[in-house]
């Protein structure tokens, strides 16, 4: 089965591995024998303008400086990806093309609609359509290239699970309880409160059920589940509930707790160890997980090599911009 790569991943990688130099007119950068229009770039531009001002964010000219060398690189990055799949006679696949196409138009009721929402995100449906087209080829060219030669061994997927076990795969000691809470603030203070759990207390002595006790008498929001708690884990509660309640034995009713929140009375009806998950259970996780961090990697990777293998040349305000970026003294 083919490992998906995210096809919106960050592929940005330094312009400074690029040359400046001289280009013909009408074009904003060059890979090897082939010319980026300037038109395409412009276009790039106002797309991502229109994206932010979709969102109600609305970019200066400042902003826009900043961040064109990013977009002249991303369109670098696609040339120097689609000449490689023309390589390896990788091309689009028109029916998953249209597929997308048709689920995209059948979210708006009209086309109209539907050529609205493109417009104001700075597409038209042709360049959807070519976006989409040029989505195909990456995602089959990553697949050959770099995903179809990933698989993470069965060493490395135990090594990840003996190393994070603790931090991932434990289940903390948990206990099962009920309480009954009588509040402490503003409209009863903490002695009213502690007679009234004590009231309490002497009636489930008296052979009261804790549960229609909690029904009958609890302030607290448990009240109407018999004070049922549910399971609670290690670190879920306050300190002082969490110490009674973990060393309390299984259906003996403790003595009166103080906390933040008031007087508990506490009974516990389990008590779960802390355990591991098995092995068996998480390690196609642990290889889908392991799996795509390398292909990630890998595809970084692939890309620098394409780059260090083409004849780039780009625009002397690119260059210069992304040093200025680089060489600037952090902010205090």
């Amino acid at each position: 089965m083919k490992k998906m790569i995210p096809l919106l991943m960050v592929v940005m990688v330094s312009l400074l591995s690029c040359g400046a130099g001289k280009l013909d007119e009408g074009s904003v950068a060059r890979v090897n024998k082939t010319d980026i229009p300037q038109s395409e770039f412009d276009a790039e531009v106002e797309a991502f303008k229109k994206q932010y001002e979709a969102q109600g964010q609305f970019l200066t000219e400042a902003d826009l400086d900043m961040v064109k060398p990013r977009l002249l690189d991303s369109l670098v990055v696609k040339q120097l990806l689609l000449d490689k799949a023309a390589s390896l006679d990788i091309a689009s696949d028109s029916e998953s093309v249209q597929k997308q196409m048709d689920s995209f138009k059948q979210q708006f009721p009209s086309d109209e609609e539907f050529i609205n929402s493109l417009a104001t995100n700075g597409f038209t449906e042709e360049s959807l359509t070519q976006e989409l087209e040029w989505q195909s080829v990456l995602q089959s060219l990553f697949d050959l290239e770099v995903a179809d030669k990933v698989t993470s061994s069965d060493e490395d997927i135990r090594k990840f699970y003996d190393d994070n076990k603790e931090t991932y795969f434990m289940t903390p000691e948990s206990v099962n309880a009920s309480h009954i809470l009588m509040m402490i603030g503003d409209e009863q203070s903490e002695e009213d409160a502690l007679l009234k759990i004590q009231k309490a207390q002497q009636k489930i002595a008296a052979g009261m059920d804790f549960g229609d006790a909690a029904a009958t008498y609890s302030e607290g929001p448990t009240k109407d589940r018999r004070g049922d708690l549910g399971t609670i884990a290690r670190g879920q509660t306050v300190p002082a509930f969490e110490e009674a309640a973990f060393s309390q034995e299984i259906g003996v009713v403790g003595e009166p707790v103080l906390s933040q929140f008031g007087y508990h009375l506490i009974l516990v009806t389990g008590k779960n160890e802390a355990f591991a998950t098995p092995f068996e259970d998480v390690k196609d996780m642990i290889k889908q997980q392991l799996d795509e961090q390398a292909i990630q990697e890998g595809t970084m990777a692939y890309i620098e090599e394409l780059r260090e293998s083409a004849d780039i040349v780009l625009p002397e305000w690119a260059t210069a911009e992304t040093e200025a970026a680089v060489q600037a003294p952090a902010q205090s």
